[in-house]
């Protein structure tokens, strides 16, 4: 279900996938978040076909669940549900407030933007492994987590040995 969301401030239609997106998942939780990304496309001029945004709101707006890591940390990786990229992610890591709001657009077939991610935090390389891994992701994700949580993780793909 396409749910339109705003215009660019250069006038492309944005719209966000509520059934099948990532970003989906956190609009569910926290619908307030739609106000805001309203806001940031707004303001947003968008022309190349992946755009990344990353917008510091000026004030805490929640919780940042991907923290830095060290030697010390429990860490182990596993595939979340119906994700077949395996996520690091820390035991007993605490999120952290964050006053920043990043999303990621993706250009459609009728050159239309489709909200594909949005998160709570600074902007991060895709995971290794992913569609998007880039250069960067190896090294971020080697020293950055997720909070582990009550994320549904696939219990047979657990593992503390890196997959990647």
């Amino acid at each position: 279900m396409k749910h339109p969301i705003a215009r660019t401030s250069n006038g492309t239609a944005v719209y966000v996938d509520l059934i099948h997106s990532q970003a989906a998942v956190l609009i569910g939780r926290q619908p307030r978040l739609l106000d805001l990304v309203k806001k940031i496309i707004a303001q947003t001029a968008a022309d190349a076909p992946i755009v990344r945004i990353e917008s510091n709101m000026g004030r805490a707006i929640g919780y940042n669940f991907v923290v830095k890591t060290s030697a010390v940390d429990t860490v182990l990786y596993a595939q979340l549900v119906r994700d077949v990229t395996y996520t690091r992610f820390v035991k007993n890591g605490k999120p952290i407030t964050t006053k920043y709001l990043s999303l990621i657009l993706r250009r459609d077939d009728r050159s239309d933007y489709e909200l594909h991610e949005l998160w709570l935090g600074r902007l991060r390389p895709a995971r290794p492994g992913s569609d998007g891994e880039t250069a960067a992701s190896r090294t971020y994700w080697a020293d950055h987590a997720f909070v582990l949580d009550s994320q549904p993780v696939q219990p047979r793909t657990i593992t503390k040995v890196c997959p990647y």
